[in-house]
Order: structure tokens, then sequence, then C-alpha cells
């Protein structure tokens, strides 16, 4: 699907009618660190948002860490077998991920573009939501978000918890870590630009025991670690009956037809980031006033749930944002 066709799908209509900042762009980091090393309601209220404007990448990208669980199995695997594996539930061939020199690989192109304008736009709503603000999506890609000019078509009624619009893009975990930041329009106003202009997809695997998906596990808690137990029983006595006995009850459990597949991109932006306190203009986390946009790189993490097809493919639900930045750690569910 191309970018503008993408743009048109992720609309609302079908639901709705380097100036270095002084000082505060580097605050935008600051404070979020200090927010995610401490729960205290001093450190939530050092910040409005928990929003990293930055240009590098986070220090375990470069260190290949995919987030993919501290015992997970397959971790130990070359990772173009894990990409191999997630790349069958896309119905993607093997031919099109297998490093063949001069060979341009068009699907991880497409899937990490396709990332950040879901980002762009899941961004938007979520802001938006946040400060009863306008919010426009161009055709070039740029979305812009200022309370200061309102918006007659924002209905004071909805919120992260009833937007379901939001919901359907962004994970509720992700939701409820920006929900955690009280923000009344009346006291702060937020004006945000961001331009998404390239995107790398980093990673991608496949969650190592097929049937386990993130409500299966969210429905049944125990099975949450489940697959780390299957794991050790056979490190422990290799293909023994207890283990087959494990592997039978937890078949029963989730079925084999579904998969998780994880995948997370580097978008990099132009973005202008501004919160200030309407009562005294003073700008409280981001950028001056005269200060332009800036480069930035945000990390995006995706999770979506494949199923089995009536001929063989795999049918590919809805791909969903759940965690931004790391805000959450990866938000692992198994």
């Amino acid at each position: 699907m191309l970018p503008h066709q993408l743009r048109q799908t992720l609309g609302r209509t079908s639901l709705s009618s380097i100036c270095r900042p002084k000082l505060h762009a580097r605050k935008v980091e600051s404070a979020m660190q200090a927010a995610l090393s401490s729960s205290t309601a001093e450190s939530k209220s050092s910040l409005i948002l928990p929003w990293r404007h930055d240009p590098s990448l986070p220090e375990r990208i470069l260190q290949h860490n995919d987030y993919s669980g501290a015992f997970n199995p397959t971790a130990r695997d070359p990772p173009i077998l894990r990409k191999l594996i997630a790349a069958r539930e896309l119905n993607i061939s093997a031919w099109e991920v297998l490093p063949i020199p001069f060979y341009k690989h068009d699907w991880e192109s497409d899937l990490a573009m396709g990332f950040a304008i879901a980002f762009e736009f899941a961004v938007g709503e979520l802001f938006c939501t946040l400060f009863r603000a306008s919010v426009t999506n161009d055709d070039n890609g740029v979305v812009t978000i200022d309370s200061s000019k309102g918006s007659s078509s924002i209905d004071t009624a909805t919120t992260i918890d009833n937007n379901e619009y939001l919901k359907n893009m962004m994970d509720k975990k992700l939701l409820a870590k920006f929900n955690r930041y009280i923000i009344n329009p009346e006291d702060f106003q937020l004006k945000c630009t961001l331009h998404p202009f390239q995107a790398k997809l980093q990673h991608i695997f496949a969650v190592p025991v097929p049937g386990l998906t993130r409500e299966i596990v969210e429905e049944k808690q125990y099975l949450k670690g489940a697959i780390y137990r299957l794991h050790n029983a056979y490190d422990e006595n290799g293909f023994d009956e207890n283990y087959f006995d494990m592997v039978t009850e937890f078949a029963k459990e989730v079925g084999h037809t579904k998969r998780t597949v994880i995948a997370e991109a580097s978008v990099k932006c132009t973005e202008f980031f501004q919160v200030k306190d309407k009562n005294t203009g003073q700008v409280i986390q981001g950028m001056e006033d005269d200060c332009d946009a800036e480069e930035v790189i945000h990390l995006v993490r995706f999770e979506v749930v494949t199923d089995e097809g009536e001929r063989g493919e795999r049918v590919i639900g809805a791909w969903k944002i759940i965690d931004v930045d790391d805000l959450l750690d990866g938000n692992l569910f198994h």
C-alpha cells in the first residue's frame, strides 16, 4: 500500500464526522529519565508528558537487544532464522528475506514506512485527545497538534479510556502510561509538529510458541512464563514424559493456529515539541518559540497476531503499537 493510500485508510473520517532549545529540549529527556526511574509523585510532576526528544537511538538497539524476553529460548538462534520465521507469518517468502548481494528487500522498508505512518496518526490522535487540541495530517506526512487554536470538532467527552480509534492503534498498557499524567487542557497548552521522513526495521521476531497471544495471557495469567518453563524442562531432562505432558497441557490452553509477531522500527522525524503553562506563558517542557524543528529518532514497537488461513496461508491481523521509546521496556507479555 502506498503511503498516501495508507494515510487515507488511517484517517478518522470513517470513525467520526538545530536551534538548540534554551535548556528545555534536554529537560524533556532528563525529566523523562527521572519519571522512568521512579514512580513517586515528585518524579511524575517533573514533566507533563513522557516524551523522548533525542536524535540518537536507544543504547539497547546499538547492543542488538530486541527485548524479546530475558529467557527467550529462541534468542540464541541466528537473527536471520528468527527473521525467516517471522516473515513466514507475514506470507513473505524466504527469497525475500535471505541476504542476497545487490538484492533489495523492499518488504522491510515498506513495513517500516507503514509503521512510521501509523505512528504519525497515533501520536496525533493521542495528543489531541489529551489536550483537546486540533490535529491535522497533511499529504506530506506532517502531523500538527496545536491546542492554542482549539477545535470545535473535538468532543470534550472523548478520553483515552473511551477513544476506540486510539485503542485500536495502541495497546492499553501504553495508553495507561500516558493516562497516568493527568493533563488539564485549561492549564497546559501543547504545540507539536511531527514529520516522519525515514524509517528502518530494527528487529522482527515471532513469539517462540504458537498459540500464545497477549489476549490469551491476559485472560489466563498463569500462562505468563510458560514457554520458559517448557524450555527449562527440556534443558533438564530432554524430551521425557514430563516434557510431553507439559506440551500437551499447554496446547489445550492456547491452541496452535495463532502466532504473535513483534517488530520495531526506528523512525526519523523532524519535530517541534512544546508544552506551555497557559496561565504564565512559560515553556515547561520542550522547545522555545523561536526554535526550529529538530531531527529526532523515535523507536516504535508493534505487535500483530496471525492465524491459519483456509489455503494454508497466514491471515494477518491488525498491527498495534505496544511501546514507544521503551516507555514500557518492550511491553512483553510472554
